[in-house]
């Protein structure tokens, strides 16, 4: 879920100048129109589903299917043609099974004020026909949340501190007519939140102006450098269209000035239009020209005010908020001019989402 052919747009603050102080991160933003995501409860082949919708001059306009598989958690991906996404920013789950363009009978992904319409009907590459039908809308405007989403709970090997922001998310609703999605012409059942019968929600998550953002992706997935930036705040921001991410050191480092041997250390912070979203510890020790850089000791998500289910689901399931402590990078940082940086993120346990999918019936 990250960055599409061309490049998003990224800006690193301040000029880079030769000899100012050197940041070791590299922050990248991208964006989607819309979203709506469900788990399959009972279906053989596949316990997951997402639609993703672009609407702009760097993706084109049309849609993303992608159909996670139960056995092993590979995903197969479905985009309409004429959409331009890199497929290396979709290693999720269990990394990527097939990448598909495909030609859609049906597909639509529209979030309104008063709830969601989306419906998609195409053939997998198996040959089944999938069907999906989402619409919720009743006439009365919904109250939505911001949300940092799951989504890198799941992923197995990891390239980036992934961050998928969701500035309007809400569950769709119980209404008369009810969701429904088939495999091959045979219904399946979505997951289910407790209590539905008081909250009248089923457990379909959608959201609009979705923040898709990464921090120190890997080399080997794309070309990165250190972030530079001028003067001594140690802050590097990223903007797309009206999002913004910003990462801040504190205190700022200057890698370059260190001296052989010395070990200097900090907090982080990271934040997407303007909700703090995570931080932890950086740590730096210098090794003649290179030094060894480490983002450790994350911190978990603490949401801002949220309505009552959502606040209780966010709290039952304790992945939505503990996922980024399962996170650490390690990378060097080659201080030549230009300076480079290389490093690569790693889970260090507790993040096989079994806790999830137990609540949820999934």
């Amino acid at each position: 879920m990250r960055s599409a052919t061309p490049e998003p747009e990224e800006r690193v603050a301040g000029p880079q100048l030769p000899g100012a102080p050197v940041v070791p991160l590299t922050l990248r933003i991208d964006r989607l129109a819309a979203l709506l995501n469900a788990e399959l409860a009972d279906d053989p082949v596949y316990d997951g589903v997402e639609l993703q919708w672009f609407d702009d001059d760097v993706h084109g306009t049309g849609m993303l299917a992608f159909l996670s598989r139960r056995e092993d958690r590979t995903v197969d991906y479905y985009l309409q043609p004429g959409l331009r996404l890199d497929r290396r920013g979709y290693e999720i789950g269990g990394g990527t099974r097939s990448w598909n363009v495909t030609p859609f009978d049906v597909a639509r992904l529209a979030v309104a004020e008063d709830g969601v319409d989306a419906e998609v009907r195409f053939t997998d590459v198996d040959g089944r026909l999938i069907e999906l039908r989402v619409d919720d809308r009743d006439g009365v405007p919904r109250r939505r949340a911001r949300l940092l989403a799951p989504v890198s709970a799941g992923i197995r090997r990891p390239t980036s501190l992934l961050l998928v922001w969701m500035n309007a998310f809400d569950l769709v609703r119980v209404t008369a007519t009810p969701p429904s999605v088939r495999v091959d012409g045979r219904a399946a059942a979505f997951g289910q939140l407790p209590g539905a019968r008081m909250h009248r929600r089923h457990l379909i998550k959608y959201a609009a102006s979705v923040a898709v953002v990464e921090l120190n992706p890997d080399a080997s997935e794309r070309p990165t450098g250190g972030g530079v930036t001028s003067g001594t705040s140690g802050t590097v921001t990223a903007v797309c269209g009206d999002h913004t991410a910003q990462v801040q050191l504190e205190p700022s480092p200057d890698l370059r000035t260190m001296a052989d041997g010395e070990s200097t250390e900090g907090r982080w912070r990271v934040t997407v239009d303007g909700a703090r979203i995570t931080g932890g510890r950086w740590s730096a020790v210098r090794d003649h020209d290179q030094v060894h850089v480490d983002l450790d000791d994350l911190e978990r998500w603490r949401p801002g005010p949220l309505p009552w289910l959502m606040r209780l689901v966010t709290t039952v399931v304790p992945v939505f908020r503990r996922w980024p402590t399962t996170y650490a990078w390690r990378g060097t940082v080659l201080v030549g001019d230009p300076p480079s940086v290389t490093g690569r993120w790693r889970r260090t346990g507790g993040h096989d989402g079994d806790s999830y999918r137990r609540a949820t019936g999934s």
